[in-house]
């Protein structure tokens, strides 16, 4: 998605480059290997020129990520526990960052791939690379909860990923990744949380957003599952 002719906003994940049309606003997933065999694929949907692009903003659609208590962040005890979280090779061949949610006093730390890092980099040399994760935002979205002490669960779809951030009466309850692989799978899962929280399903408390094709579908076909949303 082009934001203006020199901010550029992206999203990157293990199916691909992320692209909204401009017809009809409708998220394309352009692969990596699409990408590798023919670049021109990804320039031909954002018809714009390298050198006016000062600003490239990725948002980074990965499940190598952990929320980390401010108090507890230090550089001395990051990497120990990503690595009792994720696993002691998480680290490897991919790079870490960090995006602090200061209204919950925490730090989410995730990790990104070095080719997607490297391939961002070709796209626009001369812009400065901003990067940030799904769950950050998912995070940031719900702000107003804590102020209204309301309920509320926030839902990103893409591909077999479930990106969720979960608040009961104000409070984060749950910052989490649920890798599905039908939407059988992720009702049960849904439900589950409906259980241990007492959270109605239904458009007041639940806020979904998708990104292609696939996960829209996903989306239409949780009502057969009793998730009105």
């Amino acid at each position: 998605m082009i934001v203006d002719n020199s901010h550029v906003f992206l999203q990157f994940s293990e199916l691909g480059v992320h692209v909204q049309s401009e017809a009809n606003q409708e998220i394309e997933i352009i692969s990596w290997d699409k990408i590798k065999k023919k670049e021109l694929a990804l320039w031909s949907k954002l018809k714009i020129e390298r050198h006016l692009v000062k600003v490239l903003t990725i948002e980074i659609l990965h499940s190598d990520f952990l929320l980390i208590p401010q108090e507890y962040d230090t550089q001395l005890y990051r990497i120990g526990f990503l690595e009792k979280a994720l696993g002691q090779d998480a680290l490897q061949g991919k790079e870490l960052h960090d995006q602090p949610v200061h209204w919950i006093e925490s730090n989410l730390s995730f990790l990104i791939p070095s080719e997607w890092k490297d391939f961002a980099s070709s796209l626009f040399p001369l812009a400065k690379i901003h990067y940030r994760h799904i769950l950050g935002e998912l995070l940031a979205e719900n702000k107003h909860v804590k102020s209204k002490n309301a309920t509320q669960l926030h839902l990103y779809l893409q591909g077999k990923f479930a990106f969720m951030s979960l608040f009961y009466q104000g409070k984060l309850q749950l910052a989490n990744v649920f890798i599905h692989q039908s939407t059988l799978e992720l009702a049960f899962y849904l439900h589950s949380i409906r259980d241990s929280f007492d959270v109605l399903l239904t458009r007041e408390t639940v806020n979904i957003h998708s990104s292609g094709a696939e996960s829209d579908a996903t989306i239409q076909s949780l009502a057969q599952y009793n998730i009105l949303i």
